[in-house]
């Protein structure tokens, strides 16, 4: 399977930034190749630079009640996928929930469930949510569900925002989303490249779990692989891995049945959750290590593990909290940015318990009353 590079769906993007291909699709087939960077994004729309940095100011500072007065409770749909009761979507829920309620914005709360993660069980809803939001928040991205949203950018009633989405389309720049709001994806796997290289040994054997053709699969996998041949260092086995914890498990038990190696690439949570399963269970993996992508859940012992190498921690709770203040900004008539970048620090594995529970409070403060 050949996989083209981050950086070089990038060198085409700009490229094509600057043939001014905004009106029809773009010559390359993949879907990462008609999104930006944050750095792209604020190279083409300098202006929004420091409304970023002002609506950062803003998510991190105690919250201002809205200063109008609200004529009707506005209605405000969570597109959810997989099961709603779990922790990630509860947890999303709660941060926003909260901060709704601190700012004082009277809201009508629904939620539609997506289990296929295609969107198509939002199909039958679609009347509804059309007609009746006022700002509907997608917690998922991917080819699909693309179309969708375009439906909803172009029918122009609800508003949209793209919840843990921070890669701008090209083509909706000129009626883009109210705001997206995720982290730097490629900067985190920098960070997570540049460390291992550091700490790892010449000799370290790597491998890799990889996601299929996807946005995500481009940015973050095909980043690590590129970061990794840019530092030298060869990746023994490359395993492409649907986002499932059962499928991580079953593929890494054929990864270390087949061959030797140190560490593991998990390229998602979903990955990390498998290959932790399995290293757990064999003391003859005792020196293999994976990575993390943030918490998997409310207890600290599962991220203090001789297994975990490193941690991008990212800070959920911002993200909520960024589109409660976006949609008090949107209320109030005052600008706000069209793309917001929250923070994902990378923890390494000698970190204390006492600091990770520190920085996990930071990260989850409105989400997690406490961490066990």
């Amino acid at each position: 399977m050949i996989r083209l590079g981050w950086k070089m769906r990038q060198l085409l993007l700009i490229l094509c930034l600057n043939l001014a291909c905004f009106s029809g699709p773009l010559l390359a087939a993949s879907f990462a190749e008609e999104v930006m960077t944050e750095q792209t994004f604020y190279q083409l729309l300098p202006q929004q630079s420091p409304l970023s940095e002002q609506f950062s100011t803003l998510v991190n500072s105690p919250p201002n009640p809205l200063r109008i007065s609200q004529q009707t409770p506005i209605r405000v749909v969570f597109l959810l996928f997989g099961d709603v009761a779990d922790w990630q979507n509860q947890r999303m829920l709660n941060a926003f929930k909260k901060r709704m309620r601190e700012l004082g914005i009277v809201y009508r709360l629904d939620t539609y469930v997506d289990r296929s993660g295609y969107g198509t069980d939002f199909i039958a809803h679609l009347p509804v949510i059309e007609m009746e939001s006022d700002y509907i928040i997608a917690t998922k991205f991917n080819v699909s569900l693309r179309r969708l949203f375009e439906r909803f950018l172009i029918q122009g009633q609800g508003k949209l925002i793209l919840f843990d989405f921070a890669t701008p389309v090209v083509h909706w720049v000129p009626r883009p989303p109210l705001i997206y709001v995720g982290f730097n994806q490629f900067k985190t796997v920098q960070m997570l490249a540049s460390y291992l290289d550091r700490q790892l040994p010449p000799s370290a054997r790597i491998s890799a779990l990889v996601l299929p053709e996807s946005y995500l699969g481009q940015i973050r996998c095909d980043g690590f692989l590129d970061e990794m041949n840019r530092y030298g260092r060869d990746v023994d086995s490359i395993y492409v891995v649907e986002d499932n914890v059962q499928q991580a498990i079953k593929r890494t038990k054929v990864l270390l049945a087949n061959q030797k190696t140190d560490f593991i690439f998990s390229c998602s949570q979903n990955m990390a959750a498998g290959v932790l399963q399995v290293l757990r269970g064999n003391e003859a993996y005792s020196h293999i290590q994976t990575n993390v992508w943030g918490a998997f859940n409310a207890q600290l012992t599962e991220l203090k593990d001789r297994h975990i190498k490193a941690n991008i921690l990212f800070y959920w709770d911002d993200l909520s909290i960024a589109i409660a203040e976006a949609i008090k900004l949107d209320l109030e008539g005052r600008n706000l940015p069209n793309l917001y970048v929250a923070r994902s620090p990378l923890l390494t594995e000698d970190i204390d318990p006492e600091s990770l529970g520190l920085m996990l409070q930071q990260a989850y403060h409105y989400s997690v009353q406490k961490w066990q």
